[in-house]
């Protein structure tokens, strides 16, 4: 496994740490500009602590938590012991140390993802950091036995923490008269671990690959926004799919797709009311009056997000420019996503017989049944956000299907006539007519071409055609054979708008799985998850996608669809009589 980064986070934004050194840490929200930019580029700022000799370094987190336990380990045996977290609904990072050993920490934080550097003064507990051009600021709250030499602070053998708290506005910030209201570290360190016992602890058990599947909880639970409940795809920008090509996109904010995805996959874990509170926050941006989700995805609050800039100052992740904030793809028009959005709401109401909710959210439910029922013959972008390019993708119609069918299946339960029922079997009859090639035996990726795209694995995971069609099977088998990559990592098409693609897309995997689970083939489908797993970080992180034949970790990390995947991959497993 792949030594990378560690995820920390509390609700509200995250970190990314490894070997002692936070190179990443958006303030004060997951999507905000981020004052360690480190793994952008190597002068963009970082929080490091390490000892001050040669040493050997190990990390895990606590138990199943996003708090980090790192290990200094020097040749005599002695120890630095660090224990990482972000204290719950605060923008800080508490590092609490036991140590052996001398160690130093360095703290250089920069504004506005490395523009701007800060203004520095000096305390006896500690030190401020302030953006010249606002009112704010980071402080750092030292305890222990220490000297300042230079830009780093020496520590001595003990114990003690380091406080870090970003402010928006100093006057209220750690060392300020209000200072004493904020987190006391070791109690902050007891209510972080209870929280994540307490997530953890309602979900369903299982039996095979436990470890993985509450690691990939605990990642879901870490994207989600708590104040509002809206799931982001992943705590990174720009973190590239090929390096030193220009595959880079932010991925900080809630894809209606990929938020779905997580909400069925925490409802079929048994996290009944977290998953509800992500389609809540989805309902709350549906347009009744027009196309029903307005854009493919949503800030955290749920307002638009930034248009797509450049970050011309920052070299990139190993060169890999441009580093982009903001998403481009905010134009494009997106006809699956209802589909996944309704899907998530079914597969809520089959789990739990929520009947009050289910009435409460009709109008989202009617509204988008006769969105797809006047629009389904228009084209579309895809799953796949090609930008500039409409089609009427196969996967995208499946979706429409999905939309309208779990419509009327709610509609059916409700004792609600509606027309739905018949305008799904319209979609079905034209993606048989139109979607499948005579010529290649396969569906293919959109009407009139002969290319097949890993989406088609969706087909009998959503009951659109049985697993064992013919039809499928030839799917199936074109599909491994033409993008297969190695240990079945697959990629998700053979190229775009950009060119050809090289490294295979984590999700496809678990798609794959789950179509084995199907087939009853279990023991080739627990092998495709063990080849996932296997390709995983030291810390059972999954990444965008992994570099071909190295599993190294590329795109964004770690990545909300994998691990939503590989959870309803793991239960399914589980319920095979």
């Amino acid at each position: 496994m792949i030594d990378f980064y560690a995820l920390l986070s509390n609700g509200i934004t995250a970190a990314l740490e490894n070997e002692g050194s936070i190179d990443w840490f958006p303030c004060p929200r997951y999507d905000s500009p981020s004052i360690f930019s480190k793994i952008l580029d190597k002068n963009g700022g970082s929080f490091t602590i390490r000892p001050l000799i040669e040493y050997f370094y190990k990390k895990e987190y606590v138990g199943n938590s996003l708090i980090l336990k790192s290990e200094f380990k020097v040749k005599d045996g002695k120890r630095l012991q660090l224990i990482d977290f972000l204290p719950l609904s605060l923008p800080a990072i508490i590092r609490i140390y036991d140590s052996e050993i001398p160690f130093y920490a360095e703290v250089n934080p920069l504004f506005e993802y490395s523009l701007i550097k800060p203004g520095v003064q000096f305390l006896e507990s500690g030190i401020i950091f302030t953006n010249p051009r606002s009112r704010e600021g980071v402080e750092v709250l030292l305890n222990g036995s220490y000297t300042f030499e230079e830009n780093k602070i020496i520590f001595n053998p003990g114990k003690g923490f380091l406080y870090l708290l970003y402010s928006k506005d100093l006057r209220y910030g750690l060392f300020s008269k209000k200072g004493f209201v904020y987190s006391r570290p070791y109690e902050a360190l007891d209510k972080a671990l209870r929280y994540w016992d307490s997530q953890i602890s309602k979900a369903k058990k299982i039996r095979n690959f436990e470890k993985e599947y509450y690691r990939s909880l605990t990642v879901i639970l870490g994207l989600t926004y708590n104040p509002s409940g809206g799931v982001i795809a992943s705590p990174t920008t720009s973190l590239p799919e090929i390096v030193g090509k220009e595959r880079n996109w932010d991925y900080r904010y809630v894809w209606v797709r990929d938020a779905s995805y997580s909400a069925e996959a925490l409802i079929r874990s048994g996290l009944y009311i977290r998953g509800r509170d992500i389609l809540s926050f989805l309902t709350s941006m549906i347009d009744p009056s027009s196309k029903s989700f307005d854009h493919p995805f949503y800030s955290i609050d749920g307002t638009a997000p930034p248009a797509e800039e450049e970050l011309t100052w920052l070299e990139g992740y190993k060169h890999s420019k441009p580093v982009r904030i903001g998403n481009g793809a905010y134009m494009q028009v997106q006809s699956d996503i209802e589909g996944a959005y309704m899907h998530g709401l079914y597969t809520y109401y089959k789990e739990t017989k929520d009947e009050g909710f289910i009435k409460d959210v009709w109008w989202a439910v009617d509204a988008i049944a006769n969105w797809v029922k006047n629009s389904w013959k228009d084209k579309s972008t895809d799953i796949w956000e090609q930008r500039g390019i409409y089609e009427h993708f196969v996967h995208t119609k499946v979706m429409d299907w999905v939309a309208v069918d779990r419509a009327s299946k709610l509609a059916e339960m409700l004792g609600i006539e509606t027309d739905w029922k018949k305008i799904a079997d319209e979609i079905k009859e034209d993606v048989l007519a139109n979607g499948y090639s005579e010529k290649t035996k396969s569906f293919v990726r959109y009407y009139g071409s002969e290319e097949v795209d890993a989406a088609l694995l969706t087909l009998p995971l959503y009951n659109f055609i049985s697993v064992n069609d013919p039809r499928f099977i030839s799917t199936l088998q074109r599909i491994e054979k033409e993008l297969s990559v190695s240990n079945s990592l697959l990629l998700r098409y053979k190229d775009d708008f950009l060119g050809e693609v090289s490294n295979p897309f984590t999700l496809v995997s678990t798609w794959l799985a789950r179509v084995y689970i199907r087939l009853g083939k279990i023991d080739y489908a627990k092998n495709i998850i063990n080849n996932l797993i296997e390709c995983s970080t030291d810390l059972g992180l999954i990444a965008e996608h992994y570099e071909r034949d190295t599993c190294y970790p590329m795109g964004n990390f770690p990545h909300l669809f994998p691990h939503s995947g590989l959870i309803l991959a793991l239960i399914e497993l589980e319920e095979i009589k």
